[in-house]
């Protein structure tokens, strides 16, 4: 079996390495732990090992900028990193807050950024999903042409 990617080769088998310590009892690893780090390093793997998944990624990654900003304009950046985005913002002005006017942020406004900030992950997933499958579209309409 060859290696079509290397960097996505080491992901998989970076991600592959907390289950043999979740199995020995080394450290303790709930299910969900088994499940996210086996569902990534198969994710990665498969880019690792596949011609046509590497392809798809090298071909995704080549025309992710263009077609996000055909689809969702010119602030597609600021779109699909809302995530990074929402945090700097929150982070920066809490910082602020805090070393200019010495006052502890509630919890409250801790609480609404952390739902605000679960919320836009979501988003940008799903943004980031619609313009994986708009690059696969045009892939397939150009290989069917």
């Amino acid at each position: 079996m060859k290696i079509q990617n290397k960097s996505s080769f080491i992901w998989g088998i970076v991600f592959l390495c907390p289950l043999p310590l979740f199995a020995l009892g080394i450290i303790e690893g709930d299910w969900w732990q088994w499940a996210v780090s086996l569902a990534l390093a198969v994710k990665f793997l498969h880019a690792g090992f596949s011609k046509a998944e590497n392809a798809r990624q090298q071909r995704i990654a080549a025309e992710y900028g263009n077609v996000s900003r055909q689809m969702f304009g010119k602030y597609a950046a600021v779109k699909t990193n809302l995530p990074w985005v929402i945090a700097g913002g929150f982070f920066a002005a809490a910082l602020a807050v805090r070393l200019l006017f010495d006052i502890v942020i509630p919890v409250w406004a801790a609480v609404i950024f952390a739902v605000v900030l679960t919320i836009s992950v979501f988003y940008s997933i799903g943004l980031d999903h619609a313009i994986a499958e708009q690059i696969d579209r045009e892939m397939d309409e150009e290989q069917s042409e």
